[in-house]
């Protein structure tokens, strides 16, 4: 059998190249031709298969030619009873049941199938003895039916099971491996081992499924856009530094003092390809952000990204509508259709459940109770009250808990209380300031009527500044925190299965600036268009400009934002310059998206859809971590191949670069 020739040590071919260089060229002919001589006689050499060139050793594996796969070990059946196969894959835990019963699982891509050694060769019983876990094999056999009582209905190939003729051990596995990929949830190491061993984690199934159906859902998505008249086109990954919120990862050149950055979106670049006149563009885009890690966040990530002239927001959100729902039909084989996309504006979103990304799976709504108690609070405050049914099925314990998680305990305008039959028509009385109101003994049983309020509630209440900005109120994670506690006590039930999309719309153009250097920032991005009722309120009332931005919510999470952008050069400098009051040399690093929209560029929007996060969702995934390939891990190391990493001394005079040490 034809084996595979190895190459010469690499010391020796250096030797070899180095000796070459100075020969004439008539030497070199002549050494060519020496060298392949030499390969054709090791070719016919007997001691070809042992693989001991040069004091080269690998007995343990398999030399030369093996047979070609027939099947995947997944896709094999009762009908394939008396078959001649050959599979490959890795071997998990033999199980020798007798010196002439072996039962071996052997796995691949698609499945497990059991190999079976029934009283064989002792050559044959003695090279299966030899395997450990994980090793590479190829097997040859036959396939069985099982017997009655041994089927496993567990197992798509669990009627079946293949008697082995013969094994050829590809690669043999260390038999000190961390961790088996077969090995059970409970059983495996912790995150930290799996992420620096990805390659053995990557073997397991479930990581294998989340893998594959991403690879299916961009796929989905591409063939969507493209047969919808979008052009894919790839944007730069060596960009500029521009302030658009996020920390940046600033990348040095061989130019003193000139630096590029890693895009925190192609943004700038796809409204520069609609002044381009590509009408629909869209990418699977790599983006990067400097930002500290959590459990729906990396360094590094992707999106889908699109964007499209002469559209309006409703034709936008159908596009996405559309993909959205190829993908849930393709992976979930769920059907969606316009009626699962309602929309809600922010300022709904906030007073109603306190965040701009609601969780709708369950009720729970926010109520203003203001008027009913508007003696005891100011009129730029609102009071929120929030009623959960059963509720007093929550300990005391339970409750100071939330406090503290909350960070509760020293606010004064929070109160909440058990409602029984003794304060059913006196709980206001229960709550901090309200007991202060002159309204007490009037205003109870209309409130009670209006929420729905009865023995067994809990009955919660703070007053809140009525200018709302920001992602959510203190009452929504009040929400959404009894809502998880509910849950784990099984008093509230959410079908993981349940999947609720909402658009939240008109949010605010801008928020105060949180590091208080302005008096705005933008809410998103400073290429937000106005609403065109609101732009006179750009110059006289700030606060009041609502944005043409849209974000895509699903369960709770957002998966994706986008607006309609300020197509009018004149429009976007006076926002840099009037009421962002960007200094000078910070808005003029947009000089090129300013002269684009100068050369006659329309009217555009576009959306980018976080595909990390959409991939969680789908594969029911506890962090983005688990739909990524090779993530990073706390403080943003890639444990693989231990990164970031040091550089020498030569790299960073190089790059005029200095380490500095932090004081």
């Amino acid at each position: 059998m034809a084996t595979r020739v190895r190459p010469l040590a690499r010391s020796a071919c250096t030797a070899l190249l180095r000796q070459q260089k100075t020969l004439p060229s008539s030497s070199r002919r002549l050494q060519c031709m020496t060298k392949t001589n030499t390969i054709r006689a090791f070719r016919s050499s007997p001691h070809h298969g042992k693989q001991d060139l040069r004091g080269y050793n690998d007995s343990d594996r398999y030399h030369g030619q093996y047979p070609r796969r027939t099947h995947l070990c997944g896709d094999l059946r009762a009908n394939n009873e008396g078959q001649h196969v050959v599979l490959n894959g890795w071997i998990q835990s033999p199980r020798a049941m007798s010196q002439d019963l072996i039962f071996i699982p052997l796995r691949d891509a698609s499945g497990t199938t059991q190999l079976v050694f029934r009283s064989g060769s002792p050559e044959l019983r003695t090279e299966i003895q030899r395997l450990t876990p994980e090793c590479v094999i190829c097997a040859e056999g036959v396939v069985m039916k099982r017997p009655d009582g041994m089927i496993n209905n567990k197992q798509t190939t669990g009627a079946i099971e293949v008697e082995l003729k013969k094994i050829y051990c590809l690669n043999p596995a260390s038999g000190s491996l961390p961790f088996w990929p077969s090995q059970t949830a409970a059983t495996l190491p912790n995150e930290e081992v799996r992420l620096r061993y990805r390659y053995l984690d990557l073997r397991r199934p479930e990581l294998q499924k989340n893998i594959r159906l991403r690879s299916l859902v961009v796929n989905t998505v591409r063939q969507h856009l493209i047969d919808n008249g979008f052009t894919e086109i790839e944007t730069p990954t060596l960009f500029k530094s521009t302030p658009e919120g996020a920390r940046e990862f600033i990348v040095p050149t061989r130019k003193p003092g000139a630096f590029y950055a890693l895009p925190q979106s192609p943004q700038q670049h796809k409204q520069m390809l609609m002044a381009a006149g590509f009408d629909r563009y869209f990418q699977i885009a790599r983006c990067f952000r400097d930002e500290d890690l959590r459990a729906d966040r990396q360094p590094e990530f992707t999106q889908i990204d699109l964007e499209m002239s002469f559209i309006t927001a409703k034709e936008l959100q159908e596009v996405v509508q559309g993909f959205v729902s190829s993908i849930w039909k393709k992976a979930l084989g769920v059907e969606l259709d316009a009626s699962h996309f309602p929309h809600m504006t922010y300022q709904e979103a906030m007073t109603t459940y306190g965040s701009d990304k609601p969780d709708i799976r369950f009720d729970m709504k926010i109520n203003e109770i203001s008027d009913y108690l508007s003696d005891v609070i100011e009129q730029e405050s609102a009071l929120d009250c929030l009623v959960v049914k059963q509720g007093s099925k929550l300990t005391g314990g339970d409750l100071k808990s939330m406090q503290k998680a909350l960070e509760l305990g020293e606010e004064k305008d929070f109160a909440f209380v058990k409602i029984n039959e003794n304060n059913i028509h006196a709980w206001p009385s229960k709550c901090g300031r309200l007991k202060h109101s002159n309204r007490l003994g009037q205003i109870e049983s209309d409130i009670n009527n209006k929420l729905d309020i009865q023995v067994g509630d809990l009955v919660l209440v703070h007053k809140r500044e009525r200018y709302l900005n920001g992602g959510n109120t203190l009452m929504g994670r009040v929400r959404l925190h009894l809502a998880n506690l509910l849950q784990e006590k099984g008093l509230l039930k959410i079908d993981p299965n349940t999947y609720k999309f909402l658009w939240i719309e008109s949010f605010p153009l801008f928020s105060p600036d949180e590091q208080n250097i302005r008096t705005w920032q933008a809410t998103h991005h400073p290429f937000t268009a106005p609403f065109d009722e609101d732009i006179p309120l750009l110059t006289t009332d700030p606060a009041k400009v609502r944005g043409q931005h849209y974000d895509l919510v699903l369960n709770g999470m957002e998966i994706g934002g986008g607006s309609i952008r300020i197509h009018s050069p004149v429009m976007q400098r006076f926002i840099f310059d009037s009421v962002l009051q960007l200094e000078k040399h910070e808005y003029q690093r947009f000089d090129h998206l300013l002269d684009a929209l100068s050369s006659g560029c329309p009217p555009h929007g576009g959306i980018a859809l976080g595909f990390d996060r959409l991939m969680s969702i789908l594969c029911n995934a506890s962090s983005i971590r688990d739909v990524i390939a090779f993530p990073k891990a706390a403080g943003g190391k890639d444990l693989v191949v231990n990164s970031p990493s040091e550089v020498s001394p030569d790299q960073l005079k190089e790059y005029y670069l200095q380490v500095v040490n932090k004081e």
